[in-house]
């Protein structure tokens, strides 16, 4: 393993989100190349004040996600992340996306994997703005949809713990939104008219679709089922897509993580239906492998 060398319903498609109100979306200009070549100077020298440290992080992140090194992964993820976090941005966001960009090529999924880190941290650990909540919804809608859109399955491995807390802070970002909106005394006129202007942002809807999707797309439901026959049952009910740990165990997490959605929406019938292929009594059921996942299933 890894050790450190520093100190301490069927899915309908594209989840489309409308980003004009708040993102200047007009062609270049004459000044705009400019201010391009500006950009990527500031972008160049954001990566440079990253600590050495994190930098480090970033890089061993990087190289062991293109490696699909899952053990390496899952040190970085569940013990460097966390201690990084607490030395350098316990009161601040980590580096900025576009400043990681320079140290990784610009490599989209691992950006992208990195987004959904910078903004759990910063709704953990800081007050999220309107726009972050917006980016952040934005950016779990490129996830998902470079996950269920995809030809053929994704060589793309992650750990549990991350694939479970991917899905669990989805869901999460969903609730705080939905308060968030409702408290519209605290909210600004601004503010008010950008979640007129973008009722699909942590629309309820969309974040059901992405959670039955993933349960569809990895035949999670025809697996358990078909796992009281036996393992080989299993296997042969999981097809191209479920075959693989990625989807299979994503499929599992949104089972849990609709059971939470249906009792946040009052629909508590729903919620218990949802389980009735999880066998609750099996000590060694796919829920235990997260102990997060498994206070989540006894607790609702």
């Amino acid at each position: 393993m890894y050790q450190e060398n520093y100190e301490d319903e069927e899915f309908a498609g594209n989840i489309d989100v409308v980003a004009d109100s708040y993102v200047n979306s007009n062609g270049h200009d004459e000044g705009d190349y400019e201010d391009d070549e500006h950009l990527q100077q500031q972008a160049q020298a954001g990566a440079q004040a990253i600590p050495e440290q994190v930098r480090k992080f970033l890089g061993h992140l990087y190289r062991n996600l293109l490696s699909s090194n899952v053990s390496d992964l899952a040190y970085n993820y569940e013990n460097q992340f966390g201690r990084l976090s607490e030395k350098y941005y316990a009161k601040a966001s980590w580096p900025e996306p576009q400043f990681v960009a320079a140290l990784v090529g610009d490599d989209g999924l691992f950006l992208t994997l990195y987004r959904e880190l910078y903004y759990r941290h910063m709704y953990s650990q800081l007050h999220p703005t309107l726009e972050a909540r917006f980016r952040s919804f934005e950016n779990y809608c490129d996830l998902f949809n470079y996950i269920l859109n995809s030809d053929g399955p994704l060589e793309l491995e992650l750990p549990n713990q991350w694939l479970w807390d991917i899905v669990d802070e989805f869901i999460y970002q969903f609730q705080s939104f939905c308060t968030h909106r409702s408290r519209l005394n605290k909210r600004s006129a601004e503010e008010i008219e950008l979640l007129k202007a973008n009722p699909q942002v942590w629309n309820t809807y969309s974040v059901l679709n992405v959670l039955y999707s993933l349960i569809q797309k990895s035949s999670i439901t025809q697996q358990l089922v078909a796992a009281q026959d036996g393992a080989d049952a299993a296997a042969l009910a999981a097809g191209e897509f479920g075959a693989r740990p990625l989807y299979k165990m994503l499929g599992y997490f949104s089972i849990v993580g609709l059971v939470r959605v249906h009792c946040m929406l009052g629909d508590y019938t729903l919620a218990l239906q949802t389980l009735e292929n999880v066998d609750l009594n099996n000590s060694r059921g796919l829920f235990t492998r997260v102990t997060a996942c498994h206070v989540t299933v006894y607790y609702y």
